[in-house]
């Protein structure tokens, strides 16, 4: 949760969200104590580190944490065999649990049951070799890696940090208890170690499409019978195995927690304090002159949530690439200016495009309306990469269309500039909005791929408001 890849992790990204975190070691793991058992030899014990056992220790931490926080109840984020103790935690206390957020847990696999034979060692070693082994595993055959050497070796020097005695084995190694991996097997074998049944928290898996400890199949089993939850829902992340938070597709996977954690919107992270803060302004205050979304003034869309959904289907937009829009925010978030920049330059390129807002009577670009659409404009970059499509978004969507129309141009600024925008025009700029945005998405130092999938999803949602924004151009039943 606090290793800082490039100076963020997904503890900060929380934090910036206004989030109170903390993290706590199972014990044996970690800045935790180490059972005594682990003091000696490891076989002829039984295996240390049992759900049964660490249940306990996240109720001692919850209840610290509550009585330190002065709040009534706190949201879990789980990893693996996290799932379990935590699962258990939220079946016994049900009122001390907000969220949860399950990512990459186990589910029950039917099979031979499986019995620890007594040789099985109460404890045993990891190298950081083990560990890289883990990461490229599950990754297919012609992919590239999902985590850098480089940036493995740094985090493989903290991993032996973990355990003071590490450095002194050969190779050197951390020494972890074997609970988690005992009932790993045993909930492959149909064995289990909480009931699914018994949490009424909301509850939100989140799983890597590369993952083959946590499979589809697996976590299909669990949110099926996850029927007494307030709430619960599947993400699946391109290009993540069982190790995503260390991955390159980890900032998808915080955004998507965020997303859950404040219930079901997604938010946008605080921005910097110092210097300019103009973006903040953006988002944060929407203090943006004509921009009210969700106002009495904005035009109620002539369609449906549901026609919605079909438009969606329409342009192949699914909820992959609400996913890789959320993860172009944190690229883009600070780039939405020079985003406008770039295409108001290729408005100016175009007289047929730069006359929309010349003033009717002087002939002069208008400066004050050209400021106004351009901080909108700026706006939009981030309400995209947010990719909320409720009824508010819906809505604006209509009433954007209606502003570059006869039935609302000028309206909203005051403006004495053209009157109409075309209709192929505004179709047709869709184009020169996100064919030129890749050196702006590669930014964020993502992999080629990714910066792919990331502007394939632009793709298909300036697609999308494009056609909402086409509705006032159209005969009534036309559209």
């Amino acid at each position: 949760m606090a290793y800082r890849f490039n100076g963020q992790s997904w503890r900060d990204a929380l934090c910036a969200d206004g989030f109170d975190v903390w993290t706590l070691d199972f014990l044996g793991f970690g800045g935790s104590d180490r059972y005594r058992e682990m003091q000696i030899a490891a076989t002829g014990q039984a295996p240390l580190g049992l759900a049964a056992q660490a249940v306990g220790q996240v109720e001692a931490a919850v209840r610290f944490i509550l009585d330190a926080g002065r709040c009534g109840r706190v949201s879990l984020i789980t990893h693996s065999w996290g799932s379990m103790p935590a699962g258990l935690f939220a079946a016994q206390h049900p009122t001390l649990v907000d969220r949860m957020i399950m990512f990459a847990p186990l589910g029950r696999r039917e099979g031979p049951r499986y019995m620890p034979r007594p040789s099985l060692p109460a404890w045993k070693f990891v190298t950081n070799e083990d560990q890289y082994a883990r990461f490229v595993e599950d990754v297919p055959p012609g992919e590239h890696p999902v985590l850098a050497r480089g940036d493995f070796a740094a985090w493989g020097e903290a991993y032996l940090d973990s355990d003071p005695g590490a450095r002194e084995r050969d190779p050197p190694a951390v020494k972890t208890p074997t609970g988690p991996l005992v009932e790993i097997l045993r909930a492959w074998h149909g064995e289990l170690a909480w009931e699914p049944e018994a949490v009424t928290a909301p509850v939100a898996i989140i799983r890597g499409s590369w993952d083959r400890v946590s499979s589809e199949s697996d976590l299909r089993w669990l949110f099926d019978r996850l029927t007494r939850a307030a709430e619960r829902r599947i993400v699946t992340i391109a290009r993540g195995t069982h190790l995503m938070h260390l991955e390159e597709m980890r900032t998808a996977l915080w955004r998507e927690s965020i997303a859950f954690l404040a219930g079901n919107n997604f938010t946008v992270p605080a921005m910097p304090t110092q210097g300019d803060t103009v973006m903040q302004d953006h988002h944060e205050s929407k203090d943006i002159a004509g921009y009210n979304p969700g106002s009495p003034e904005v035009a109620r869309s002539p369609i449906t949530l549901d026609e919605l959904r079909d438009l969606k289907a329409t342009c192949l937009f699914t909820d992959e690439d609400i996913i890789y829009l959320r993860l172009s925010y944190e690229v883009l978030k600070d780039q939405a200016e020079d985003l406008v920049t770039m295409w108001r330059g290729i408005i100016a390129q175009h007289v047929h495009l730069a006359s929309y807002s010349f003033d009717r009577d002087t002939g002069e670009p208008d400066k004050e309306y050209g400021a106004a659409v351009g901080k909108r404009f700026a706006q939009r970059v981030l309400d995209t990469a947010r990719a909320e499509y409720d009824q508010e978004w819906l809505d604006y969507q209509f009433e954007i269309g209606l502003r570059h129309h006869r039935a609302k141009k000028n309206v909203t600024d005051h403006a004495n500039t053209a009157a109409h925008i075309r209709g192929r025009d505004v179709l047709g700029f869709a184009a020169a909005t996100v064919a030129p945005m890749r050196p702006f998405l590669a930014n964020g130092g993502h992999s080629a791929e990714v910066v792919q999938r990331m502007q394939d999803a632009w793709w298909k949602s300036m697609i999308l408001q494009v056609t909402l924004w086409a509705q006032p151009y159209m005969n009534p039943g036309d559209f």
